[in-house]
């Protein structure tokens, strides 16, 4: 992953942080409203990681360098964008 990528993911991290600090201070929320919340945070990131592997060897391909083998988590993300997760 290139250090462009790591840093947009902090800082949008970085500003839902501060945004959540400022936020008046709701209810005491369930368990199941935890989990929902939980899962749409997974899915972004499953999402996130997808899409940045993607256009990582889109750039590979356009500029003409060799493919190389690809790490354990390209091929744990490629499995699960061929799972249409």
């Amino acid at each position: 992953m290139q250090p462009v990528t790591i840093l947009g993911l902090a800082v949008f991290l970085g500003v839902l942080l501060l945004r959540a600090r400022h936020a008046p201070k709701p209810q005491l929320r369930n368990w199941k409203q935890w989990r929902g919340t939980a899962k749409v945070l997974l899915a972004a990131i499953v999402v996130w990681l997808v899409v940045s592997f993607n256009l990582q060897h889109l750039e590979r391909s356009i500029s003409g360098e060799p493919q190389t083998e690809p790490s354990t988590w390209e091929r744990v993300i490629r499995t699960l964008a061929d799972w249409g997760i």
